[in-house]
């Protein structure tokens, strides 16, 4: 009886040896999570770097901003050019600025006659498309029979209940 105890005051001094290191491993963690995660100790560590990484940004985003309102700028100075030469233009050959009218009531018709039928057309060869997309391969024609058909080819295959083979 007297090993057992010995044994046991052993096992009790190991564990306490392992529950200390764990503990010790669970504060190390906990004060590498506080320091990963405190901004104040991380912006005056890497003070220089955070400072180039926002100068860098306030650069790109004054360059975009000066883009975005030199773009804006040279349209409006373009549209107003653009008028000037169409109204010019107007000017010169105004047969060639204003419409020649409406088309014909039988020019219109057959127009939409035509869109219709492309749009049928195309409608169709979509549908093809994806029937022979989601269509089963040859292999699987009985997933292909209908309910009733899978049903009675069953019935037909399976001896029936209570007369099973010997």
């Amino acid at each position: 009886m007297k090993g057992l105890n010995g044994q046991r005051a052993d096992f009790e001094r190991r564990a306490d040896e392992l529950r200390d290191r764990l503990m010790h491993t669970i504060e190390a963690l906990d004060r590498r999570r506080h320091a990963l995660v405190d901004v104040r100790s991380r912006v005056r560590r890497h003070g220089p770097e955070v400072l180039a990484g926002g100068l860098l940004l306030a650069i790109a985003g004054g360059a975009a901003a000066i883009a975005l309102i030199k773009g804006a700028r040279a349209r409006s100075e373009r549209l107003g050019g653009e008028r000037l030469r169409a109204l010019v233009r107007f000017w010169r050959h105004p047969e060639q600025v204003a419409p020649r009218g409406k088309p014909s009531v039988s020019r219109e018709i057959g127009r939409r006659i035509l869109v219709g039928m492309a749009s049928y057309v195309a409608m169709q060869l979509i549908r093809r498309g994806v029937r022979l997309t989601l269509a089963l391969p040859e292999g699987d024609a009985q997933a292909r029979r209908s309910p009733l058909e899978l049903s009675a080819a069953t019935s037909r295959t399976r001896p029936p209940s209570g007369q099973g083979p010997v």
